[in-house]
Parts: C-alpha cells; structure tokens; sequence
C-alpha cells in the first residue's frame, strides 16, 4: 500500500512539473476559481494561511492580496517546478508570499499554526485522503478554518465527453470526488464541524478549438493527449469541435462547476 501512495505521489510530481509552464492557460479556470475559495474561507486580517497544492498561485496570489501586509500566507506543493514557477510569478508581481515543496500529508508545520488552511483541486490527488485532512487539522488554530474545492464538472468535460465518444478513455486520479456528500462525508471523518459544500458555476470563453485544447494540454489530460497518434488527434479534435461549436467555427464557452467546501476544527 505504502508502495503504491508513494508511486502515486511520484506520477503526480511528474505530471505537474510537466505542465508547469502551461498550467492555467487560456482564460483562468483555475484562477477564477482560487478567487472564489478565497473569499469563501473569510479570511481576515492578522491571519495566517496555508495554501496546500499552491500549483502556480490561484489560491496563494489573491490570499496574499487580502492579506496584504497585515497576516501572512505560505504554499506548499509536491512539485519542484509548480513551486519555481509560482515563486518567479509571485516576484514578479511583487507579492511577497513564497511556496516550498512539502507533502501534504506530511506538513512540516508546528500544531496550530495557522488561522486558516486552504486546499484548491487538490485533495483528489492525494493517496491517503484522511491523512491529509488530519494534518490539515493537526496545523490549524482551534477555532481555524480549512476551505477546499473540488470539479464537480471541470474545465475538460467537452474534452471528457469527446474521448468517450471516440472510444477514448477519460483519465481521473482515484481520489476524484464530484458529489458534495461524498466531499461532507469525508470532512466529517476527519473530525471537522460546521461543514458548508456550495456548488460553483462560472462560464469560461475560450477563442476556438486551438485555445481549449492548449488549455487541456496544461492539465492532467496532458499525458493522453501527448501520446495520441496524428489519427487518433485528428479524430478526437473533430468530436470535441462538433460538440463546442456545432453551428460552425468561433468563439465557445465552456461551463465549469466546482464544490467548494469550508469547515471548522
């Protein structure tokens, strides 16, 4: 077993330092969506937080803005180089707030350390799911609160439904979860209170198939997508464009739902 979390943990660390440069691309899924768990967990002032799977900044840039220079906000993920790149965008912008790599469910962090933990599409990668949240716990003030999302319907579901009409199979880690019991079960589980799981909607426009698909390729579909034959490729891209525009070629949105979960230790 321990073998396995830790080969699952070594596949994840590959996958997103591979699609570091391209992760978010298009028109900010992951970035609207930080912004929504942000103001969900009722951060305030003095505060400090944790950004668990910081990935390049969705969650970590717009907490650190709230904060501004009254509290602090520190990120952690697995991926040496979602953290590089992170913190050479967080220089960039002049925030101060850095990540380090570190492991969820490992977290280097004295008990009670922070007013607030927050966790953006990250929970499903993690092999042993309650660990994570008991070391979410663990480095939380009593009284703190963690807020978490997960894709009820994520920024590939067109790419999704695609592959399986074409007798493609849609890659999901085993950690997925899409129903907001399934998401409140487990923080109860872990010995949260007060739990509170919303659904999130925001439609994205995206310019044409080109720029979905440069989207989908800075995510985990990355892997399937790379290794498809020119055939394969071609065959996929006319399923997905019957699908975004079947009226003809131009702008499309795309519809996606997060869970957005907060509860208290």
């Amino acid at each position: 077993m321990a073998e396995n979390a830790e080969s699952r943990k070594s596949h994840a660390r590959n996958q997103f330092n591979t699609i570091a440069a391209d992760y978010d691309l298009g028109p900010g899924c992951f970035a609207h969506f930080g912004r929504r768990l942000v103001a969900e967990a009722a951060i305030e002032p003095g505060h400090r937080v944790l950004d668990i799977a910081s990935g390049r900044g969705a969650v970590l840039f717009p907490c650190s803005e709230q904060l501004a220079r009254n509290g602090e906000v520190i990120g952690i993920d697995l991926a040496d180089e979602m953290v590089r790149v992170a913190n050479e965008e967080a220089a960039r912008l002049g925030i101060s707030a850095r990540v380090r790599v570190m492991d969820a469910e490992h977290l280097a962090f004295p008990d009670a350390t922070f007013d607030r933990v927050l966790c953006g599409f990250g929970i499903m990668f993690f092999p042993d799911q309650a660990r994570a949240l008991a070391e979410f716990g663990r480095v939380l003030k009593p009284g703190g609160r963690i807020a978490l999302s997960t894709w009820r319907v994520p920024q590939t579901s067109e790419l999704e439904s695609a592959m399986t009409e074409v007798a493609m199979q849609p890659l999901r880690p085993p950690g997925w979860i899409t129903e907001p019991d399934v998401l409140s079960k487990l923080l109860a589980a872990a010995g949260f209170t007060e739990i509170s799981v919303k659904g999130d909607s925001h439609s994205f426009r995206y310019s044409d198939i080109d720029e979905y698909w440069r989207q989908a390729r800075g995510t985990g579909m990355r892997s399937a997508l790379d290794t498809l034959t020119a055939s394969d490729a071609a065959g996929l891209r006319d399923a997905l464009r019957r699908r975004v525009n079947p009226d003809g070629p131009g702008q499309f949105c795309s519809t996606s739902t997060a869970l957005i979960a907060t509860a208290s230790r």
